[in-house]
């Protein structure tokens, strides 16, 4: 039976994810995945000693819908008898201060709050309810908007939210209709978000517009194929990372807060596209800013591997290169 097989694959993927009795908080919006998550998290762990507390972030940008959704959540964690961290932002908050789209803004107060909640309350793991359809929209939405190999894999199981919190997506392989057919058979009740159908939103559009248009006009198995672009881009990802790092290892010659030097000699060894992986690899390793970074950016620093220039780049970064020397400068 499917609700009891999502019950056993949560709780084998929650194992998978998070060590043995360390705590778990669960971002729950109130809406169908993320009350599933709730109710799939606290049968799959009910005879594990695991804390389990549920997260709630209203963005107030839908007025009493918004708070309706927290009284939701708040309810549903009473019923079993799990703490509830809620917290809810200004009217408009995230329309003033944002300078890129609201999406983008939505996303990173929700992730900031759930950071901070997860440290004040002392767990080192959040959930999330993202699961196989949220995976092929942000494959979709990454290749239209120009991605490389980091964009296909799409998202991760598991990722840093901070040095001190993990974010966990137990749900990944589940598809929406299994959560569907979930909620449907133990009638768990949930908002119905009426952001979630306005072509405002950019994922909006991929998910009722382009994605539909595929699975009609070329692939009816679209979502499928781009679940396994994503895991075939992540494998070959993985492979890369590790060329990256051995890289490092041959080629880094000093390593500070605010300077590398590495051997221009060993790093001309290797080809190009590895080493500006290895590259991007060294600028999260240093935490260093890269969104501003564009490809025209790596391309003009890797070829400093073959003349004695420099480069200035994003967010204060210099690039030079002299003798054997290719030094990173920040500040």
């Amino acid at each position: 039976m499917l609700p009891d097989r999502l019950i056993d694959q949560t709780r084998v993927r929650i194992r998978e994810l998070v060590p043995d009795s360390a705590g778990l908080l669960l971002a729950v919006s109130g809406g169908l995945d993320s009350m599933v998550l709730l109710h799939l998290a606290v049968q799959a762990i009910a005879k594990e000693p695991r804390r389990l507390a549920v997260a709630h972030l209203n963005h107030g940008l839908r007025g009493d819908a918004g708070q309706q959704d927290a009284a939701l959540v708040r309810a549903a964690a009473a019923d079993f008898g799990l703490e509830c961290f809620a917290e809810t932002l200004p009217d408009d908050a995230l329309k003033t201060a944002s300078s890129g789209s609201l999406e983008e803004a939505a996303r990173a107060a929700r992730y900031a709050f759930l950071e901070r909640t997860a440290r004040e309350h002392d767990f080192h793991f959040v959930a999330v309810a993202h699961h196989s359809d949220d995976q092929s929209e942000t494959v979709l939405l990454n290749i239209v908007r120009g991605t490389g190999l980091a964009g296909l894999k799409g998202m991760s199981d598991r990722r840093a939210l901070s040095s001190q919190v993990q974010l966990v997506r137990p749900l990944l392989d589940f598809s929406r209709a299994d959560l569907a057919t979930f909620a449907a058979d133990r009638s768990i009740s949930h908002a119905q978000d009426a952001t979630n159908s306005s072509p405002e939103f950019t994922r909006n559009r991929i998910r009722h517009q382009l994605l539909p248009a595929l699975r009609d006009s070329l692939n009816p198995g679209v979502d499928q194929a781009l679940v396994r672009l994503a895991k075939q881009a992540g494998e070959q990802l993985a492979c890369l990372d590790a060329l990256a790092d051995q890289l490092l290892q041959q080629t880094l010659l000093e390593s500070s807060e605010s300077i590398i030097r590495l051997s221009r000699s060993r790093l001309r060894q290797s080809p190009e596209p590895l080493v500006r992986h290895a590259l991007i690899r060294l600028w999260d390793q240093q935490g260093w800013p890269r969104q501003r970074m564009t490809a025209a950016h790596w391309l003009r620093t890797t070829a400093l591997l073959n003349q004695n220039s420099s480069v200035s780049l994003p967010e204060g970064l210099l690039a030079e290169s002299r003798a054997d020397l290719l030094i990173l400068r920040r500040g």
